[in-house]
């Protein structure tokens, strides 16, 4: 259009400068040219605006395309964004898609640990109805044994009663005894005195200063008054229980020598087999001379023994021997001695669909008092230790069987806890790891600090049966290990860290 304009402005210039030149050739008249001129004024003014119309809208049309050349630009600067945005997104979006991957990871084991959670407060509920019922039972039997100790102790109250009653009468015979002493005591002094003067009469009878006879009946007469008053019934009773004196048939010298000998044997004599009657216990009440026993050897079926160190991931030892055939029932028994405030893990069985396929473990966190007793990831118990963790020697069972549905778990030869919610016909496969003291969160590795075993193990057996409670009170007691063991500490392969293999035939001598 603006060319079109141009165009049709030259042209009528063209006219304008040339139609003079023609009319006045012609002889036009003065006034058309006059009107015509003014006319071409009016034109040239009107294309004059009209020129500066066309002058300001091409001025428009021009800015009008350099807008759209800032727009090309900012429509390029803005796909340039829009690709790196994309960018961004796509990497974001994988960055969120591997988040939601371990986020589903998280929740998974999160699960775990939840119904693990969830079993460990079933199991606690149901163990401390059991500690309950235990609590029960032994508060009426030490209401049992207080009653018996209460006849006990009045029954030794009255004994003392008795004794002292005898006491009494012991003193009582003593002081008899001491009255009668000094009254022996004063016949003893006369009889001496007529002792002398009957050795001077034989000594003047010998010499025929006095008739013999005559003087010795006087002397017997008077020995006889002195020596034979009457007796006083304390005094009678006393000679009653003395011995008779010799033969009667003698000189009537003898007779008189006997008279005066018998009165000392009769006071000094029984007196001290009185003292001695009086002083002695009966059989019943004598204090026994106890020995004091010696050391001696008992539990000599143990064969060897295990020490853990320290609280390492690099504690742990593995076996040869691996089950060929899946297990539906077990028990594992050993002698346990903790160095720790937990007990740590004992035993954990892994393979490949289940690293906790058979453990058997405690932490160093959470109820320490406590060890999980865990039959793949569905039957899970929690056992309590007691006094285990005293650091002395415990013996310990534990027995399980998938044909019932039921576990038992014994302590020192003792019924502890038992539980029939295990599922029947549950099957611990083959082919898997066993390892002592690690607890594996995967087949041979994984292993966890906080559940590592500090202490000593000693006469470790593991059956593919279950222990009757004669067994394990047998085993608990030293008399022999039950047949049918798949793995002992015989069949180590290997031990890791600075774990230690002891043998010692007897468990006093395993230290």
């Amino acid at each position: 259009m603006t060319r079109w304009t141009s165009r049709s402005v030259l042209f009528l210039v063209i006219i304008y400068l040339l139609m003079p030149l023609t009319w006045t050739r012609r002889g036009a008249p003065a006034e058309t040219y006059k009107t015509l001129n003014q006319r071409l004024r009016r034109l040239n003014q009107q294309f004059m605006r009209f020129q500066q119309m066309t002058f300001t809208h091409l001025q428009s049309i021009a800015e009008n395309y350099n807008i759209s050349n800032s727009i090309d630009s900012r429509f390029q600067v803005l796909s340039l964004q829009f690709e790196r945005i994309s960018r961004e997104l796509r990497a974001f979006k994988e960055t969120t898609e591997r988040s939601l991957k371990s986020l589903k990871s998280w929740t998974k084991s999160l699960q775990k640990k939840t119904k693990r959670l969830d079993s460990i407060l079933a199991n606690m509920t149901r163990a401390l109805r059991e500690n309950n019922h235990l609590n029960l039972r032994q508060i009426q039997k030490q209401r049992t044994v207080l009653s018996d100790l209460s006849h006990k102790i009045q029954n030794q109250q009255s004994h003392i009663g008795s004794l002292e009653s005898l006491r009494n009468q012991v003193q009582h015979g003593m002081q008899d005894l001491r009255a009668s002493l000094k009254r022996h005591q004063t016949q003893i002094m006369k009889l001496e005195s007529q002792m002398e003067g009957l050795s001077k009469i034989i000594s003047a009878s010998k010499a025929g200063v006095l008739d013999p006879p005559n003087s010795i009946r006087k002397q017997q007469g008077v020995v006889l008054r002195h020596v034979q008053p009457k007796p006083k019934p304390e005094e009678q009773r006393m000679r009653d229980r003395l011995p008779t004196s010799g033969p009667t048939k003698q000189p009537q010298t003898h007779k008189i020598r006997h008279r005066q000998q018998q009165p000392w044997q009769s006071t000094v004599q029984p007196t001290v087999q009185a003292k001695e009657e009086l002083f002695q216990l009966p059989l019943r009440h004598k204090i026994p001379h106890i020995q004091a026993p010696k050391e001696e050897a008992r539990i000599c079926n143990v064969g060897s023994m295990l020490l853990f160190p320290s609280a390492s991931i690099e504690n742990y030892l593995t076996f040869q021997r691996r089950f060929q055939t899946g297990i539906h029932e077990l028990s594992i028994c050993t002698w346990l001695k903790v160095d720790a405030k937990y007990v740590g893990t004992i035993l954990s069985y892994a393979t490949e669909n289940n690293d906790n396929m058979l453990v058997l473990y405690g932490r160093n966190s959470g109820v320490l008092g406590f060890m999980d007793f865990v039959i793949g990831d569905p039957a899970y118990r929690e056992l309590s230790l007691q006094n285990i963790l005293d650091g002395r020697w415990h013996h310990l069972c534990i027995i399980w069987s998938s044909i019932e549905g039921r576990f038992w778990y014994y302590s020192d030869s003792h019924l502890v806890s038992t539980g029939s919610k295990f599922q029947k016909g549950y099957e611990i496969p083959p082919g898997g790891t066993v390892v002592l003291g690690q607890e594996q969160d995967s087949v041979g590795g994984d292993f966890d600090e906080a559940e590592a075993f500090v202490g000593r193990l000693a006469g470790f057996a593991f059956w593919t049966r279950t222990l009757s409670p004669g067994e394990v009170s047998g085993l608990a007691a030293g008399k022999g290990v039950p047949r049918g063991a798949v793995l002992t500490l015989d069949d180590v392969d290997q031990m890791f860290g600075s774990v230690q293999h002891i043998t010692c035939e007897c468990l006093e001598h395993c230290m």
